[in-house]
């Protein structure tokens, strides 16, 4: 057996407890598919890591300056004793899960951010219907661990390709609610399902949870777009194709109003570029208007929401700077 890697990131990437930050070192790593491996993360030393509910993800800050974010899959009840998630390699990506793939070896250390949740599951209702496409499933994990251990009536569905690209499968085999997983593989014509199908024949009262690629995302949106807003829940995995990208649209005016300061945000640039420019701090993990770590509290002006994050509601005080534009020539933040 080859000695664990206790290579150590730069020192660059370092905790700040100040900033909710943790050093964490991998434990274990596991390989789910060809595409798709597992990690174990535990805190070095030898604390409880903060508690993670269902649908929560964390920030991984990598080499190269890279941030991003994935949602903890393991069980939420035991999240205090180590953190799991999975990760998807993908070539033709922004380069965040080729780098987990290529330097996270056992006993590597590594800077992370604690537990956040955009994507809770709903205190009650009488059925939860959990639907996850590929690598989706995996908050969708921690959910039906959460609702079992509630007592909560649940089903889960997986599509996927084939067994072979079944993510997380031995956890799926093992979990003591086994029995309420059903599996759609496109290579198995017995098993296939229109994901709209399961919509539209939810028990009644059920809520709707889904994540997965933006095609499965989509067909699900449509799907339960007659359905009351407080029962629908989703998250996506990267920005949906109608979103602009940041940094597009005409220039405009940015006023800090705490600072008092004023600076141009032009064509070509997002706010949040402007601002780290300018040598002001602002969080930025997705750059996609995904995770919400930017997401700033406006005062004036009319924002140009480009993020998938925010509720109705938010985005009449908060704007996500890493992809917004502004309406109005200025837009005040409240910083």
């Amino acid at each position: 057996m080859n000695a664990p890697d206790t290579t150590a990131l730069p020192a660059a990437l370092s905790a700040d407890p100040t900033r909710g930050e943790f050093t964490v070192r991998v434990a274990r790593v596991l390989r789910h598919t060809a595409e798709v491996s597992g990690y174990r993360l535990e805190r070095c030393d030898g604390q409880a890591l903060p508690a993670a509910e269902a649908g929560a993800h964390i920030d991984l800050y990598l080499p190269g300056g890279l941030a991003r974010s994935y949602s903890l899959c393991g069980e939420p009840a035991l999240s205090a004793e180590g953190y799991e998630i999975a990760v998807k390699r993908e070539d033709a990506g922004r380069g965040g899960s080729r780098a987990v793939h290529e330097h996270l070896r056992e006993g590597r250390l590594l800077r992370i951010g604690r537990p956040r949740c955009l994507f809770p599951l709903a205190p009650q209702a009488p059925h939860h219907r959990l639907l996850g496409g590929g690598i989706g499933v995996t908050p969708l994990v921690a959910m039906a661990h959460a609702l079992h251990a509630r007592g909560a009536a649940f089903d889960l569905h997986v599509f996927v390709r084939s067994a072979e690209h079944l993510p997380l499968r031995a956890a799926l085999e093992a979990a003591p609610w086994r029995g309420c997983v059903t599996v759609h593989r496109d290579d198995a014509p017995a098993t296939r399902t229109d994901p709209a199908a399961l919509v539209a024949q939810a028990p009644a009262g059920a809520h709707l949870y889904y994540c997965g690629p933006e095609g499965f995302m989509a067909a699900l949106r449509e799907a339960s777009r007659d359905w009351p807003a407080e029962r629908v829940h989703f998250e996506h995995f990267g920005a949906p194709p109608a979103a602009a990208t940041p940094g597009t649209g005409a220039g405009f005016e940015l006023i800090l109003a705490r600072r008092q300061q004023r600076l141009h945000v032009p064509a070509g640039k997002s706010i949040a570029m402007v601002l780290h420019g300018a040598g002001i701090p602002v969080d930025t993990v997705c750059e996609q208007g995904i995770c919400a770590s930017c997401i700033t509290p406006y005062l004036d002006g009319t924002p140009d929401h480009q993020d998938s994050c925010l509720t109705d509601e938010e985005r009449a005080t908060h704007v996500a700077v890493c992809c917004a534009r502004a309406l109005t020539p200025t837009l005040t933040l409240d910083i």
